[in-house]
């Protein structure tokens, strides 16, 4: 007996192909743009943030040779002013990050129960604190 061969089928047209392959060709050109302006835009972003850093150094010392030759202040207690300064701005910027990541929707009703509640706005732990 003779084995039948079967018909061997067509995956793709040919026309098909090719409108795919254009197609693919065409998205291709358009990421390369699009990561070519990116490129461009982050060359832009680092030079503007070389010239922040050089201002805010000449800032830095301005305000340096202000205080110590203005304002008479010692170099140890300016020092310690700035670590305090330091400590304060990461302890701000702390809490702002967990209020942003924790910020629930408030409810009207929840909020006048909460003011209710024997907590005020002179009270409040927090206010002593920053």
């Amino acid at each position: 007996m003779k084995k039948k061969k079967k018909a061997s089928r067509k995956l793709n047209h040919p026309s098909r192909s090719a409108a795919e392959t254009l197609t693919f060709y065409t998205d291709l050109s358009q990421l390369k743009r699009q990561l070519e302006k990116l490129s461009g835009n982050q060359t832009k972003l680092e030079e503007r943030m070389q010239d922040m850093e050089i201002h805010v150094n000449l800032l830095t010392r301005l305000l340096t040779t202000l205080c110590i030759e203005k304002f008479g202040m010692r170099v140890g207690v300016l020092k310690r002013l700035i670590k305090r300064i330091e400590k304060e701005a990461i302890r701000d910027s702390q809490i702002l990050h967990l209020e942003s990541l924790y910020k629930l929707p408030l409810h009207p009703e929840k909020k006048s129960q909460n003011n209710q509640g024997g907590t005020s706005a002179k009270n409040d732990p927090w206010e002593e604190i920053s």
